[in-house]
């Protein structure tokens, strides 16, 4: 868990810094310039909230997956139980 956030942040740290590099770089005016800047800065945005929606679904479905096979192992034991003081 841990791993990924380390990967998304610096997938998006370096995406930033790439563009505004490319950008600054670029031979363009700076009216161009801001533009580009500002149309990239959404487009991370964007990316970046697709991004957690994914892991969040994703976590999602990791936890009632545990959760569902938990509660199953739980019904399992007090099935035992059950039979258990039955004899």
């Amino acid at each position: 868990m841990k791993d990924s956030k380390n990967l998304i942040g610096g997938l998006i740290a370096g995406t930033a810094m790439g563009i505004a590099i490319g950008m600054l770089l670029a031979p363009a005016s700076g009216e161009s310039t801001r533009k580009r800047i500002v149309d990239g800065s959404v487009k991370l945005k964007d990316d970046l909230l697709t991004t957690v929606d994914d892991s969040m679904e994703n976590l999602k479905k990791q936890f009632n997956t545990r959760a569902e096979m938990l509660a199953k192992g739980g019904k399992e034991i007090i099935n035992q139980a059950n039979e258990k003081t039955k004899l």
